[in-house]
């Protein structure tokens, strides 16, 4: 846990208007900083990078003012957009990657879909659907030893589906799993035990995959879980609403909880610098956390409201995806523009 000081340290460096590195005393950060930013679409909120090729593959829903939806490719040295793939039938949201199979998966939560592009060829292999109206896709996770799709569709009660990704058709659904079901991740070393947040019950859910039931829930020790990530023996949990990092072990027990800011809502664990990633939504922030001490080594200003963090597996480069702040005009005022939204940033040492 952190100390008054730290946290009143870190109080203090979110106030601090300067892009760029702001580090805690005495902690040694490695010099962490945003290398740059750079627009990516309008209305964008996820990532995927691919293994194939190690571009950005980043989701963009539109707006009410651009209708329409798309994938952009980024170089991940420029973050210039390098193609394109148009999806405005079905604007999508949440994304993730089968990179066997180069398929990439989004959530279209507009129109209650999933869609299935092949990143290759930019060429829309289906759009699959189940529950109609009352469905409401969110998070999107691939199973790739067996090319299996899981995403979370979130209601009163909750249930995951799950898509064969050799056909792009809906199997069956893992069914009752409590309220508001959002971000999801496998057990160490297996697919058979998947980790769910869910969100309105400030609870984790365990459920095991084969036997479609849930094995045990326990709580997230945060208020309003919303992401899941795992460094392979703990589980990380974005708290929206109480703005923290909860670390516990894969029975539920508590092992921390780290304060990183309001809205915390991205999560992501960088293996090849034993890292944690929360992009924190209402203080236009990504906290890095050292995953031995799980000490806040690093307070990055990454943009209007940072929504989701990648990390490039092979280098450990980080990209946060940037959201643009929300609002409608002033009548007999021209719309301001938020260059700080709609953007992607990267992440260097």
């Amino acid at each position: 846990m952190h100390t008054n000081s730290n946290n009143a340290t870190r109080k203090m460096v979110r106030n601090m208007t300067l892009l760029g590195l702001f580090v805690l005393p005495g902690i040694n950060a490695s010099a962490q900083q945003v290398d740059k930013s750079a627009p990516a679409g309008t209305g964008i909120y996820e990532a995927v990078i691919s293994r194939a090729d190690g571009h950005i593959y980043v989701t963009a829903a539109g707006s009410r003012n651009v209708p329409g939806g798309a994938i952009y490719k980024l170089d991940p040295n420029s973050l210039s957009i390098v193609d394109s793939i148009s999806l405005k039938d079905n604007p999508p949201f949440g994304i993730a990657i089968n990179n066997e199979t180069q398929t990439v998966y989004t959530t279209n939560t507009r129109s209650n879909s999933v869609s299935a592009i092949d990143i290759r060829s930019g060429k829309l292999l289906a759009t699959i659907t189940h529950g109609g109206e009352k469905s409401h896709t969110r998070e999107v996770l691939v199973d790739e030893k067996n090319n299996l799709v899981y995403v979370s569709d979130v209601g009163d009660p909750s249930s995951i589906w799950v898509i064969d990704g050799k056909t792009n058709k809906y199997l069956h659904s893992l069914e009752n799993l409590g309220k508001t079901v959002t971000g999801m991740v496998f057990a160490p070393g297996t697919t058979d035990k998947l980790y769910v947040t869910v969100m309105s019950d400030n609870a984790i859910a365990k459920i095991d995959t084969k036997t479609r039931k849930v094995e045990k829930t326990f709580p997230s020790g945060g208020e309003a879980p919303v992401n899941i990530a795992s460094d392979g023996k703990h589980l990380f949990v974005a708290n929206q609403k109480s703005g923290t990092i909860t670390v516990l072990d894969d029975n539920g027990k508590m092992i921390h909880s780290i304060p990183t800011g309001a809205g915390a809502i991205g999560i992501a664990y960088d293996a090849v610098k034993n890292r944690i990633y929360s992009a924190n939504r209402q203080t236009g922030t990504t906290s890095i956390i050292d995953a031995k001490t799980f000490q806040v080594v690093a307070d990055l200003q990454t943009g209007s409201h940072p929504n989701h963090v990648k990390v490039d597996a092979k280098t450990g480069v980080a990209y946060v995806v940037n959201k643009t702040k929300g609002g409608k005009p002033v009548e007999g005022q021209a719309m301001v523009k938020d260059t700080n939204g709609d953007t992607v940033t990267r992440i260097v040492d």
